[in-house]
C-alpha cells in the first residue's frame, strides 16, 4: 500500500489527501517525527519536506502538485485534468501560481497578526501586530480572491466541469485557513462561496479534512 508522508493541518498534504480520496487511492497516512533531523526521513526527500508519496516498491515522490500529477497519469479515473489542452494548461496555471503567490500573500496575513503554536493561533497584542505587512498582505489575498472569483464565472468547478487539480489544490485555502481567519465567505465573491458549498458537500472533503483543524484563541 502506498504511504503518504505528511501533516493533518498541512495545505499541501490536505491538497494530496484530497486526489487520493477522488482517485479512490487507499494509502497508509504517516506523520514524521523530527523530520529535520532524522537520517531516514531525508532518504525519502532530500529537502526534508512533506508531502512525500512511497510508492510500494520503495520509490519516492515529493512536492505536492508533482505527486498529484503522478495520481492523475497512473489513476485516470476520475479525470482530474480537462480534455482541452488549453484548460488543462489553464488549471496547472491555476495550482501553480497559488502555491507561488496566493500561499504566501496568506501566510504573511496570518503571521502578521498571530503567532502560531499547533494546532491554535494565538492572536498577537495590538503592539506587536505589523500593521504594514497585515494591510499589504490584506490587499494581496483580495486581488488574488478576485481573479478566482472570475476564474469560476460560469463554471462548476475551477476544471470546467471537471473537479480538478486545481480544485483539489484550493481546497486547504478557501475552505480552511481563510474561513479560519474571517476572510471567507465573503459576499463579494458569490461564485467562491457557492464553489465552497459544493467542495464541503463533496464525500472526498470530509475524507480528507485535517481531524483538528487551526482554531484562534484571541489575545
Amino acid at each position: 500500500m502506498l504511504k503518504l508522508y505528511a501533516f493533518d493541518r498541512s495545505p499541501f498534504g490536505w491538497k494530496v489527501r484530497v486526489a487520493l480520496a477522488e482517485k479512490k487511492v487507499k494509502y497508509d497516512m504517516i506523520v514524521p517525527e523530527n523530520k529535520n533531523e532524522d537520517p531516514a526521513f531525508a532518504k525519502l526527500n532530500p529537502f526534508r519536506k512533506t508531502p512525500v508519496l512511497v510508492l510500494d516498491d520503495g520509490r519516492t515522490i515529493y512536492e505536492s502538485t508533482v505527486i498529484n500529477e503522478y495520481l492523475e497519469e497512473v489513476h485516470a479515473q476520475p479525470p482530474m485534468l480537462p480534455k482541452d489542452p488549453y484548460e488543462r494548461a489553464r488549471v496547472r496555471m491555476i495550482e501553480d501560481t497559488f502555491d507561488q503567490y496566493v500561499y504566501p500573500a496568506i501566510r504573511d496575513f496570518t503571521n502578521s497578526q498571530f503567532d502560531y503554536q499547533p494546532p491554535i493561533l494565538y492572536r498577537k497584542k495590538a503592539d506587536k501586530v505589523d500593521h504594514k505587512l497585515l494591510e499589504e498582505s490584506r490587499i494581496r489575498v483580495h486581488e488574488h480572491l478576485q481573479r478566482l472569483e472570475a476564474e469560476l464565472k460560469g463554471r462548476t468547478w475551477f476544471g470546467g466541469d471537471v473537479f480538478s487539480l486545481a480544485d483539489a489544490a484550493l481546497v486547504p485555502a478557501l475552505t480552511g485557513s481563510l474561513k479560519i481567519l474571517g476572510v471567507l465567505p465573503d459576499a463579494k465573491y458569490p461564485n467562491i462561496g457557492a464553489w465552497i458549498g459544493r467542495v464541503t458537500a463533496r464525500p472526498t472533503y470530509k475524507a480528507s479534512a485535517p481531524k483538528e483543524p487551526p482554531t484562534i484563541k484571541e489575545a
